[in-house]
């Protein structure tokens, strides 16, 4: 993917409406394209893997959650629902073979990078999560290769 194809598929879809409130819209929209720049070079560098899969169909953040929580009981698998780690709360981590970090409907620019940074600097194996409320897909960047 391109800039320009991460900033609409992947930023623009999972901060959509967190910017609007901004006194500073076009401000908002030059930092959500610096920031695209910025996981485009991450994966560009082989730092970090996009994987696009289909979004489960949710309504509310509280919505998004229970998916993945049921989802995790249903292969009897530990979670920890709103944790911080160190550079915000995740919504939910869930232990697998690797940590699954979710980040449910909305989410800021600063926020994506500042996770996709931390999981590329760590040596265990992470994933990030985006599930945005509007679009079909869901992005799960990972700091491993298939």
């Amino acid at each position: 993917m391109t800039t320009i194809e991460i900033l609409q598929r992947v930023v623009f879809l999972c901060c959509r409406g967190s910017y609007l409130l901004s006194e500073r819209p076009t401000l908002e929209g030059v930092h959500a394209f610096l920031c695209a720049k910025e996981i485009n070079e991450l994966l560009e560098n082989k730092q970090l893997e996009l994987d696009v899969e289909p979004n489960h169909l949710f309504a509310t953040h509280k919505e998004g959650i229970q998916i993945v929580i049921s989802w995790a009981e249903s292969l009897n698998l530990c979670w920890v629902k709103e944790v911080d780690i160190s550079i915000g709360v995740a919504d939910v981590l869930v232990y697998a073979d690797d940590i699954g970090i979710f980040e449910i409907g909305t989410t800021r620019p600063t926020k994506m990078i500042l996770l996709l940074k931390y999981i590329a600097r760590l040596d265990g194996f992470y994933t990030v999560h985006f599930w945005p409320y509007s679009g079909p897909d869901a992005f799960v960047f990972r700091n491993w290769q298939h």
